[in-house]
């Protein structure tokens, strides 16, 4: 059955932190999960989203993720902070990792914080955007399992590792980057296997160290990183923040929450927050930025293209949009997660039509 269904914000976060209760995750850490799962799909992430939500239950059924995660904090300085994620939930740690480097910024100028002991943490852009509401500029970085060969190599060792800066503007939508530093992210293959298409080429390598286009031997090999040997720089770079720098795992050892049973996967995050304001006013600086972001969309498009835009450009736009008229989810994943909360005597707020 094809289609789509509409909810709204509120009533899909309330759904996961209801749903989450049940599994003994404390309320907050319930609210800080579905804020940054529901944000991705406001985003336009939706693979981000609900996708997720079914994997992190699996893995607190089984006891493979801490429902209530002590989160121990040390401050190493008065702008830098290093959290314990004591296996829980990725999104818990990570929200208060970038709440300690926005304390921070908002203090003393700048904060940086780093996670380990961590999970698979969604959007990265979850993370990031929260700088806008405080002047900040906020950047964020985190591993993953070794799904990724650096450039001229037919064997993984880095994740996919994704990299987000979220900068304000005035007028104009906020520049935000959010991607995978793969060429393409292992969670959009998946959705092609499912939809039974093909990836585009330069996404992945088959088993034997041929470049594929099926989504199956893509998964059974490994990803690219993006832009060559400049994209596999970017991809390890974000490795030695989120892992080396942050005592996390790094170089391999990363695993996956959703595959791995024995060991603690030890996923690791990166942040930093730049308060706008210890530079120049931060009016002034989003004026500048408003020129900055107009002058690139007052450019001729190129053939083929409509528009120019800017990263976060579309995002944004989607953002607003759902908001106002809720998120379309389609309904073979509603279906799917309508049965995981009548597990659990959690109704979804909705039903497939």
């Amino acid at each position: 059955m094809g289609g789509t269904i509409i909810i709204g914000q509120n009533r899909l976060e309330d759904f996961i932190k209801t749903l989450l209760s049940k599994l003994k995750v404390p309320e907050n850490h319930g609210e800080d999960t579905a804020a940054r799962l529901v944000k991705a799909h406001l985003r336009g992430f939706d693979t981000h989203g609900l996708p997720c939500l079914a994997g992190y239950v699996e893995c607190l059924e089984q006891g493979r993720i801490n429902p209530k995660p002590a989160l121990n904090t040390k401050s190493t300085g008065i702008w830098a902070s290093q959290v314990d994620g004591d296996n829980g939930l990725g999104q818990v740690a990570a929200t208060k990792a970038m709440k300690l480097c926005l304390k921070s910024a908002d203090d003393f100028g700048i904060g940086c914080a780093v996670v380990k002991r961590s999970n698979h943490f969604g959007a990265a852009s979850a993370y990031s955007l929260m700088a806008l509401e405080h002047d900040c500029i906020g950047i964020v970085t985190s591993n993953a399992s070794a799904v990724t060969a650096p450039f001229g190599a037919a064997e993984p060792l880095m994740g996919t590792n994704p990299l987000s800066v979220a900068i304000p503007a005035g007028r104009q939508a906020p520049f935000v980057i959010d991607m995978a530093t793969s060429e393409g992210a292992r969670k959009k293959i998946r959705k092609a296997l499912d939809e039974g298409k093909t990836i585009p080429q330069g996404w992945a390598l088959d088993p034997s160290g041929e470049p594929t286009t099926d989504p199956g031997e893509a998964l059974k090999g490994v990803m690219l990183p993006f832009g060559g040997m400049k994209g596999s720089a970017i991809t390890i770079l974000t490795d030695i923040l989120s892992g080396v720098f942050s005592g996390a795992n790094f170089g391999g050892r990363v695993l996956s929450v959703f595959a791995n049973q024995e060991q603690e996967s030890g996923n690791g995050n990166f942040m930093l927050a730049i308060k706008i304001d210890s530079f120049m006013p931060a009016q002034e600086f989003k004026l500048r930025m408003d020129e900055e972001l107009t002058r690139i969309m007052a450019l001729q498009p190129a053939k083929g293209f409509e528009k120019v835009i800017y990263p976060g450009f579309l995002e944004h736009a989607t953002e607003i949009h759902r908001l106002a008229h809720g998120i379309p989810l389609d309904t073979a994943l509603v279906e799917k997660i309508s049965h995981l909360g009548n597990r659990w005597q959690v109704k979804f707020p909705g039903d497939p039509c």
